[in-house]
């Protein structure tokens, strides 16, 4: 098997991490704007089958002869390139998978089925952890219910790692940002309504660290496929709540608030020069992000109520994950690459099969997908609730 893996960040690390050990993976390409970190992913976690690349996702035709060939293009760039991605797999005739869109985008990936549906190959959007496994344990829960009331999908976390600056995250700065200003989508009474900014707050509990929190909506990927899924089977509701860190909330709220999240540009100095704020904010982001590696915990829930033999009834399941130490990879990397990489070694031999654009909660098949994510570490549970109780 040969995978082509874009993009050498945090979750990139992670996935060539895992597919570098997996036997029948005989190749990765880890290609990146940034030759160098994809060198230097390349040689530190790609177990000497990974070779380095440049790439520029807005040269499409570049990209497609370098993909050409592989089994699947997996897409660990920034969300707002995934067309760009998927049409040069297109172009290469390839498969292709990717972490996520944030609900606009993975709407708008979805324009190119009958591309992907045309080559006999098949795109499958979002296949991380949220979204990606929150997606598989839906369908897990949701498979044997004849009828499908709600989706309640919660995302919890905690890092004990001390930060001298609230500007501490294990995932894209720029994914953060969007997530704290883009109004969030939910699916209620049957309909997409946009809701306001972690809203709706919900107390939950969880094992410690994180233990009793609050979750708010936020703008996710899961919104833009579980409502389509699930309609055959009548669900009304579905949406997503996370607990973020306050500082950091209040921090992107006032930097919202005086304009430098905003993507037009500007004029400064009187000069005629034009810069984007958000440009210029995620490049000083970057730059001061803490050295510091996340000593941090992830929980995925997921909760579905629905019919069972004419009975309401309420099942919620969570998988956990923890950071590691080697080799060093916070606990949102690891369930964000590994499900990733292991969703595209399944798809490389054939376990993943069909064409078009699919949901990961329409091809991935929960058991052998769980039973690997539970070699790896990652604990998983489920039980019953009381219908009335959620």
């Amino acid at each position: 098997m040969k995978i082509f893996v874009l993009g050498a960040g945090m979750m990139g690390r992670a996935v060539v991490y895992d597919l570098g050990r997996a036997r029948d993976v005989k190749h990765i390409a880890v290609a990146d704007f940034d030759r160098g970190r994809a060198h230097e992913v390349a040689r530190t976690f790609g177990r000497g089958k990974a070779r380095a690349h440049f790439a520029d996702v807005r040269k499409t035709q570049q990209l497609a002869k370098l993909a050409r060939g592989y089994d699947v293009l997996l897409n660990c760039t920034q969300y707002n390139w995934n067309l760009d991605v998927m049409r040069a797999a297109l172009a290469a005739r390839v498969n292709y998978m990717d972490l996520g869109g944030l609900y606009h985008m993975t709407r708008k990936q979805f324009a190119l089925d009958k591309d992907f549906r045309r080559i006999g190959r098949i795109a499958i959007p979002g296949m991380g952890g949220a979204p990606g496994i929150t997606n598989v344990m839906a369908r897990a829960l949701a498979d044997p219910l004849e009828s499908v009331h709600a989706i309640r999908v919660y995302n919890a976390g905690a890092d004990e790692q001390h930060y001298d600056s609230p500007i501490a995250y294990t995932f894209s700065i720029a994914t953060i940002l969007d997530e704290l200003t883009m109004p969030p989508v939910m699916f209620e009474r049957g309909r997409y309504v946009e809701k306001p900014m972690l809203s709706e707050p919900e107390p939950g509990k969880f094992r410690a660290p994180i233990g009793s929190i609050t979750l708010r909506h936020s703008i996710h990927s899961e919104l833009g496929t579980l409502p389509e899924s699930f309609r055959r089977k009548g669900v009304k509701e579905v949406f997503f709540k996370i607990n973020y860190d306050p500082r950091l909330v209040s921090l992107v709220r006032d930097l919202d608030q005086a304009g430098f999240t905003s993507r037009e540009p500007i004029a400064v100095n009187g000069n005629g020069t034009r810069v984007s704020p958000r440009a210029v904010l995620l490049s000083l982001m970057q730059q001061r992000a803490p050295k510091k590696t996340a000593r941090d915990v992830e929980a995925l829930r997921v909760v579905v109520t629905g019919r069972s033999k004419n009975r309401r009834v309420a099942s919620a399941m969570e998988m956990w994950a923890d950071y590691s130490r080697r080799p060093q990879l916070s606990a949102v990397a690891r369930d964000t690459g590994f499900p990733a990489a292991i969703a595209a070694a399944m798809l490389a031999r054939g376990e993943i099969r069909g064409s078009g654009v699919q949901a990961p909660e329409n091809v991935v098949p929960p058991e052998p997908f769980f039973n690997e994510l539970k070699k790896r570490g990652f604990t998983f549970r489920q039980w019953k609730l009381n219908p009335r109780s959620v």
